[in-house]
């Protein structure tokens, strides 16, 4: 009996030619069917964690400037270890999330709503929101938890909701007596 684990290897520089060939088709393919402005989309191949793909727009600020960028992220083992089906189903589906955002912006519409499908729909592609992989064998991040305190109880925010707090000012409530969370620094222990 073999106990060595399986060692998934990321897509291969023809596999990923191969997907940005075909996200590129899709693209044109958008552009023809719905007459739009496309603005540029970067194809990175840097995604970790449990999703096959990720549609991304980020806008950085300098001063009254501002650049947004838009990225379509795969993941390289998933998208391995499961290539045919990312190929067919994954490729149209963040094209969608970046036509969906061109023609009616990302803040007017849900994620996967009708406008999303619609667009699933003129590609030809299955309009389901995600897939159920196996994904034993591939490295998946663990989120952080950071305590935090309102009027009734304590409360555990992940990594992303508390840098939001430190670095954008975000603010989050407790659902049962409204109090604004505060963060609570861990107690120090002496050794």
């Amino acid at each position: 009996m073999n106990t060595q684990p399986l060692i998934l290897r990321p897509l291969s520089d023809e596999q990923q030619q191969r997907v940005v060939a075909q996200t590129q088709h899709y693209l044109q393919k958008a552009s023809q069917l719905y007459a739009m402005k496309d603005k540029p989309v970067e194809i990175i191949f840097n995604l970790k964690g449990r999703s096959a793909g990720m549609y991304r727009v980020r806008t950085h600020r300098k001063g009254l400037f501002s650049k947004t960028e838009r990225e379509i992220r795969y993941n390289p083992l998933i998208f391995s270890k499961y290539f045919d089906d990312n190929f067919a189903t994954t490729i149209p589906h963040e094209v969608a999330h970046y036509v969906t955002d061109m023609i009616y912006g990302l803040r007017n519409i849900r994620p996967h709503g009708k406008e999303w499908k619609a667009v699933m729909q003129s590609f030809g592609a299955d309009p389901s929101v995600t897939a159920d992989y196996d994904l034993s064998g591939i490295p998946l991040k663990k989120q952080g938890l950071h305590p935090y305190r309102c009027n009734c109880r304590d409360h555990q925010l992940t990594t992303i909701r508390h840098n939001r707090v430190v670095n954008q000012g975000n603010q989050y409530y407790c659902k049962l007596c409204k109090a604004k969370l505060r963060y609570r620094q861990a107690p120090v222990t002496n050794s």
